[in-house]
């Protein structure tokens, strides 16, 4: 699949997903990106942070086919705006390791592998909590505005993460919201 940049997010990662397996590499979409996609753009991160098992070596290689270069940390395509990282992993929520991501979206013939609402939620509150990044609460926010989150799981979650204040300041923050 060609890089251009008239692509969408989605369309972007599809083609980023479908090129790695190809190379029978997986990997898995988390952070901003799974915001951005949640909330249809109104977090518009221009990266999108894949974790995978495999080298940087291989994933290199795979992604020199479709036009992307590395440079430093970052794959660059000189066709788009976005561009994609692949963090160290495994995938993980805070302190949560490993985590098994339980969402996906089909962009034509191509999985892509994603937190769910639920965890993308989870990941933007792991930020605050351990950050202090209160925009990413603000992020959270935004994808329970949405999508139906598992409220219940987030509390379990969060109180694993020890952070009962912040976890009340968003419980307050999310029954304010209009569904």
């Amino acid at each position: 699949m060609k890089i251009t940049k008239s692509m969408s997010r989605k369309e972007f990662a599809a083609a980023v997903v479908h090129q790695l397996e190809r190379h029978g590499i997986s990997c898995v979409l988390v952070g901003g990106a799974c915001v951005s996609i949640y909330t249809d753009e109104r977090h518009a991160s221009r990266d999108l942070d894949f974790i995978s098992p495999y080298s940087h070596e291989v994933i290199t290689e795979a992604l020199a086919e479709i036009g992307f270069t590395r440079e430093g940390r970052y794959f660059i395509s000189s066709n788009s705006d976005l561009y994609v990282e692949f963090p160290t992993g495994p995938v993980a929520i805070g302190n949560q390791i490993p985590v098994k991501p339980d969402g996906s979206i089909k962009v034509k013939n191509t999985t892509i592998v994603m937190y769910s609402p639920t965890q993308c939620v989870m990941d933007r509150l792991a930020a605050w909590f351990h950050w202090n990044d209160r925009r990413s609460m603000i992020h959270a926010l935004w994808v329970c505005e949405k999508h139906p989150v598992n409220l219940d799981k987030i509390k379990r979650w969060a109180t694993k993460e020890g952070e009962p204040e912040k976890l009340a300041q968003f419980i307050q923050e999310y029954k304010k919201l209009r569904f």
